[in-house]
């Protein structure tokens, strides 16, 4: 005997994962995920970290495309001759009725082959003259990246010297001052100042400089080199002195170019702030201004704040 005050045990709605839908439907993953943020596709229900869709959903989807479909073909001239094709091409079993309607094949028209009109004047006609079509213009190359190209001299080369610390510019101001080609490689980072934000330049490599010297008996004399101020010495591979190659020189001039700002802090960072009466508290790095002072969100109150704060005043948390 069922006791009537039992109550009827709920069993979950079915659900389908995001590619059975998608595969139901005839759509990839990323197409389904479109339309549900149009509107026009099914809900999801999340479980956890895990997408998933209701079948009664997705079934409802599939009926109201259907009786769209069915609408328009019922507004036709023929409708059951649509059906009839509709149906032949999803290999549906045909009713009593559809089996009797026949559907036309479209045969291939052919048309009339053109008879040229004799003509009747009784004068001559004049010979054909020369006709000069120009030629078809020719399509350009596809483009190409440019190679890079160095032109070097054939008893020059590039050399390394090493300079003494933090003497980089320095060594290469008094080179150039005795006639030589130097090239100091930099990047452009920021730093804390006096408290402050700033933009520095700085060597890309600390200490190393490039040197173009002559080898022929005409150059330039190597001896000044290492008496120079700044210079500690002229780089060595034994008793040989280091030679670079004019390509790499030329890509390290092209990357230098091409080298964005080191910043300290990137959007989305944590930072601290280190003094002032927020000190302590760490926020979320979002941008910065033309005067170097940064804009962060500060939760006050579970509550994201945007302030304004000195660059300088920050520091990169953990």
């Amino acid at each position: 005997m069922q006791n009537k005050d039992a109550k009827p045990t709920m069993h979950p709605a079915p659900t389908l994962t995001a590619a059975q839908v998608a595969d139901r439907m005839g759509l990839t993953t990323r197409q389904l995920q479109d339309l549900r943020l149009r509107g026009i596709g099914p809900a999801i229900m999340q479980r956890g970290l895990s997408i998933h869709y209701e079948l009664a959903d997705v079934t409802e989807i599939e009926r109201h495309e259907a009786m769209a479909i069915i609408e328009q073909v019922l507004a036709s001239d023929r409708p059951l001759t649509l059906l009839r094709a509709m149906a032949e091409h999803g290999s549906f079993k045909l009713s009593p009725i559809l089996q009797q309607v026949s559907v036309p094949t479209p045969s291939p028209a052919t048309e009339p082959i053109p008879v040229p009109e004799i003509p009747v004047s009784s004068e001559l006609p004049e010979p054909a003259k020369d006709v000069i079509t120009p030629a078809p213009a020719s399509e350009p190359p596809p483009a190409t990246s440019p190679a890079l190209t160095v032109i070097t001299s054939p008893t020059t080369a590039w050399y390394l010297v090493h300079t003494k610390p933090r003497q980089e510019d320095v060594a290469l101001v008094n080179l150039q001052r005795q006639g030589y080609e130097c090239y100091l490689p930099q990047m452009r980072i920021e730093r804390i100042r006096r408290r402050k934000a700033e933009i520095a330049t700085e060597p890309m490599f600390p200490r190393y400089l490039f040197i173009r010297l002559d080898r022929s008996d005409q150059g330039k004399s190597w001896s000044p080199i290492r008496s120079t101020l700044g210079v500690s010495q002229l780089v060595h591979f034994g008793a040989r002195a280091a030679k670079v190659d004019d390509t790499l020189v030329e890509l390290l001039r092209q990357r230098e170019q091409a080298m964005p700002l080191d910043a300290m802090f990137q959007s989305g960072d944590s930072v601290v702030i280190t003094d002032g009466p927020f000190a302590g508290i760490e926020v979320i790095y979002q941008t910065a201004d033309a005067d170097r002072r940064a804009f962060i969100l500060l939760e006050i109150l579970s509550k994201p704040v945007s302030m304004q704060i000195d660059t300088g005043r920050l520091r990169k948390a953990g």
